[in-house]
């Protein structure tokens, strides 16, 4: 059973969206929360003038993160205003992490969000880990391990594997079902926060970074968007122009045909059967949306 923990967060300016200072019961650790519009006035704070690790996120068709280290990590913040990124959160330890830590952190980090691939990963390279003490070691995993508790508190899904919650427990979302020739797929259904939805799925007529099978792409003709809570509905749809490889990433962007166009009734969440909402990208049949009115007839 996981220990029952207090986190502070002390607003600078009074913004609640603005510079937010982090810190956590029993822990030496801080982290400091801010706009990019902000990172000049950060970067004069004295938690920025000491070694630590920081994450840059995006938020527009599918969360980003970019993982960096720095001491002092104003050098290379500032740096990264030229880079794609709306937000970001940094952590330093009060009692003075070494550059080893710093990299250590920065490597497991990258690894952990290449493992759960619940965000699109900005680094281009993965860091190796650095060469470190037992001692050393120990420490860092303990930082580290206070890090994971924190992110998914201020919001980053990139370190969390999916879950939802089931007969009052938590349990790991379930994952697409393996798409066979037998399988009559021709839409696939995708979450989208409402940012993204608006910027990108109706601003832009596209959708992009979806993991998709490559065998499968043929198949599919239709695109859903699934509005994430408060929303919790698929609410609209379009048909597909061409899916075509996205940057380097192994993943997906879809073009439409035309814009999307709004469901006549959405199909909505059903609150008494948690988990059918999509964590990521699912496949349905075109009709089921037509005539579906709870979200889980689109699975079945």
């Amino acid at each position: 059973m996981a220990n029952p923990f207090t986190i502070e967060i002390f607003s600078t300016t009074g913004d609640p969206q603005g510079v937010r200072i982090i810190q956590k019961s029993n822990w030496s650790g801080v982290g400091m929360v801010f706009p990019r519009e902000s990172i000049l006035d950060v970067v004069k704070e004295d938690h920025a003038n000491r070694p630590g690790v920081y994450i840059l996120v995006g938020d527009l068709a599918e969360e980003t993160v970019y993982i960096g280290e720095a001491d002092p990590v104003a050098t290379r913040l500032k740096q990264h205003l030229q880079k794609d990124w709306s937000w970001g959160v940094f952590f330093v330890d009060s009692h003075g992490l070494g550059k080893t830590e710093v990299q250590f952190l920065e490597s497991e980090l990258v690894r952990i969000a290449q493992e759960n691939q619940t965000s699109i990963l900005m680094n281009k390279n993965a860091p190796n880990k650095p060469n470190m003490t037992r001692q050393a070691h120990a420490a860092a995993m303990v930082f580290l391990n206070e890090i994971l508790l924190i992110l998914p508190m201020i919001g980053i899904r990139a370190f969390s594997k999916p879950r939802s919650l089931v007969g009052g427990k938590e349990v790991v979302a379930p994952k697409n079902k393996k798409i066979s020739s037998e399988n009559h797929w021709d839409t696939i259904v995708v979450p989208a926060q409402s940012e993204g939805f608006k910027a990108v799925f109706l601003g832009e007529n596209c959708w992009f970074a979806i993991r998709m099978n490559a065998k499968e792409i043929a198949k599919i003709k239709y695109i859903a968007a699934y509005q994430v809570a408060p929303v919790s509905a698929v609410t609209h749809i379009a048909e597909i122009k061409e899916i075509v490889p996205y940057q380097n990433s192994g993943k997906y962007l879809v073009k439409f045909k035309s814009k999307a166009v709004a469901l006549d009734k959405p199909v909505l969440l059903n609150k008494e059967q948690p988990g059918s909402q999509p964590q990521s990208p699912r496949y349905t049949m075109y009709n089921k949306i037509l005539k579906a009115r709870k979200l889980n007839e689109l699975w079945v």
